[in-house]
């Protein structure tokens, strides 16, 4: 008969297993071009879980946009 320790170690090892194919699984879709906004609501996770997770799976990321006034509106040739 298992301890009740035991049976959290084997739930969070099955759960840890979980994630990690879910964080491959995200990877390879945003690889393929798809946002963190998007994944995150395909998998009703917060963005910042999918970052995590992105993260976690060595993602390389790609640059942010930035959608804002430039700092230096007036210097343009």
């Amino acid at each position: 008969m298992r301890t009740p320790q035991q049976t959290l170690r084997m739930r969070a090892a099955a759960r840890a297993a979980k994630r990690h194919k879910l964080a491959l699984s995200l990877r390879a879709r945003y690889e393929a071009g798809a946002t963190v906004p998007d994944l995150a609501q395909e998998c009703n996770y917060s963005v910042a879980t999918v970052y995590r997770l992105l993260h976690q799976a060595g993602t390389p990321m790609r640059p942010q946009h930035r959608h804002g006034p430039t700092l230096h509106e007036g210097k343009r040739p």
